[in-house]
């Protein structure tokens, strides 16, 4: 078994997360909504509450900001959490947030894909692409006001609100990704299915905006995605 780093949760957290995830009979669904292909939506999120994010369309790449709740330049950061576990997130994986609490604001703790080998160890759950912007589709195919991941955050995050101006760079859930032998990134169509999830446990409360990339990165079409969040009794 590998040494437990400072990072990583300890053994008593590992048991809870474990239970949490494998014990759902006792818990209450507090939210089902329903992002429509290339949309987004932002709902806060209650300390140990789990966040359910579901291809349920088939697959589908969510881009997740996450904020303090009460201060939205607390946020998530890809970055030092690419730094503290690797270019994509694995079970118990926490997404860190900003200095200078640098905390744990989230812990991956289900993850339903079936995680293939791919060219180059691709993976899916990416840390490495920034956000799709407008000004980023326009560079690329000379298209201005675009659908992208930047305006349906801020968008959502205006709708219930809350500051947008720290929308940040995502956790790109279900986005398969790598870099080849020139050292430049690709990404792959999702290895997600219909019907895979991931779960997220909330280690702090916070508020969450997450858009459905229609940046093209999800196959052959853009799908919706299902968010559910539940309270549990652990």
């Amino acid at each position: 078994m590998a040494e437990r780093r400072p990072q990583d949760p300890t053994p008593e957290e590992i048991a809870l997360f474990e239970r949490v995830a494998n014990e759902t009979s006792r818990r209450q669904r507090v939210l089902d909504h329903y992002i429509p292909a290339m949309g987004g939506f932002a709902f806060p999120v209650k300390h140990r509450q789990v966040v359910r994010i579901l291809c349920c369309d088939g697959p589908q790449v969510a881009d997740f900001n996450a904020f303090g709740a009460d201060d939205a330049s607390e946020y998530f950061w890809s970055g030092r959490t690419r730094t503290l576990h690797g270019s994509h997130v694995h079970l118990y994986d926490r997404l860190w947030g900003t200095e200078p609490r640098m905390r744990p604001m989230f812990t991956l703790i289900k993850d339903t894909v079936e995680h293939k080998k791919l060219p180059f160890n691709a993976r899916s759950h990416d840390l490495l692409y920034s956000r799709c912007s407008e000004r980023r589709v326009e560079l690329r195919t000379g298209l201005k006001g675009q659908p992208n991941c930047d305006t349906n955050l801020r968008r959502a995050l205006q709708a219930i609100g809350f500051d947008d101006r720290y929308v940040h760079d995502a956790f790109n859930v279900f986005m398969c990704t790598g870099y080849d032998d020139d050292h430049r990134l690709f990404y792959l169509e999702p290895d997600a299915k219909t019907g895979d999830h991931v779960e997220l446990f909330a280690e702090i409360d916070a508020v969450v905006a997450i858009s459905a990339c229609p940046s093209g990165c999800s196959g052959d079409r853009n799908k919706g995605l299902a968010i559910e969040v539940f309270d549990q009794p652990f």
